[in-house]
């Protein structure tokens, strides 16, 4: 009799905890999400920080020796003769070559760094989180370099081949070591900002937030807005802000051409 009932509670028991595991497993959430203590996080991150910063450190000390060489060939590519440059503080050479090796070897330890970011942040995302941080990533790196490798080798060449033939034959330039360089570094920014119009606009229309027909009729208006912020908020005598602002019109209207192409693919994913 005992032994009858014992029998029963236990699989009543049973049956209670089955009820609550499919009942847990019907709430979705990330795949190994679980509870951990804030200092396990901490701990983490510092270890993912650590593996980032040793490679970033020692890829820097290692291309720091070679630095005068690669600036100097840098150099030469955008100036149509071999001009020199000049440096007007003790510290300012040292600064650039330091300052140069640390984004080559930033540059070269960025995979690295969107890898440990996205294993650090991976227990917590959705299988569709994981994907979207993979498909937006990676492209937007891509179009930051295109625009970056565009300025050095078409806009940069252009800027200094104008300011030094402007000058003329009354004064003679003395290019600055590390203005030049803070030029190249502000502008291959710039323009990789730039860059991501067309990736932006596409990824807003296929997340839905806009659609092409919308940021059709409000073309005018955002060319009012690029015009203003390149000749208004970033204006400057070298002729980098209207190059910019001619720029991004044209990568606006590429970002309008593939948005088109988005909006009737999903169209016809719709109707079928």
């Amino acid at each position: 009799m005992n032994k009858g009932m014992i029998k029963a509670e236990v699989s009543v028991k049973k049956g209670r905890k089955d009820k609550r595991d499919e009942r847990d497993l019907s709430i979705e959430g990330p795949i190994g999400d679980a509870e951990l203590p804030i200092m396990e996080h901490l701990l983490e991150l510092r270890r993912r920080l650590i593996v980032v910063l040793i490679p970033l450190g020692i890829v820097t000390l290692a291309v720091f020796p070679f630095s005068n060489i690669s600036l100097r060939f840098m150099l030469i590519n955008l100036f149509s003769k071999d001009m020199p440059v000049f440096v007007y503080s003790p510290m300012e050479w040292m600064s650039v070559r330091l300052l140069f090796s640390f984004l080559f070897a930033f540059s070269v330890t960025i995979p690295l760094l969107i890898y440990e970011t996205f294993a650090f942040m991976r227990p917590g995302l959705y299988p569709s989180e994981r994907k979207f941080f993979l498909m937006v990533t990676i492209p937007s790196l891509c179009c930051y370099g295109l625009g970056a490798v565009f300025a050095y080798l078409f806009v940069l060449p252009l800027i200094f081949h104008y300011l030094i033939a402007y000058s003329g034959d009354i004064a003679q330039v003395a290019l600055s070591a590390k203005r030049i360089f803070s030029l190249i570094l502000y502008t291959a920014v710039g323009f990789g900002l730039i860059f991501q119009i067309p990736f932006v606009m596409a990824l807003a229309v296929k997340m839905k937030l806009v659609t092409y027909s919308w940021l059709r009729d409000k073309r005018l208006i955002i060319y009012g807005l690029i015009i203003g912020i390149a000749f208004f908020l970033i204006a400057d005598p070298t002729g980098i802000s209207m190059i910019m602002a001619v720029l991004s019109i044209a990568l606006f209207e590429l970002g309008l051409l593939i948005t088109r192409y988005l909006g009737r693919k999903g169209d016809s994913g719709e109707v079928a």
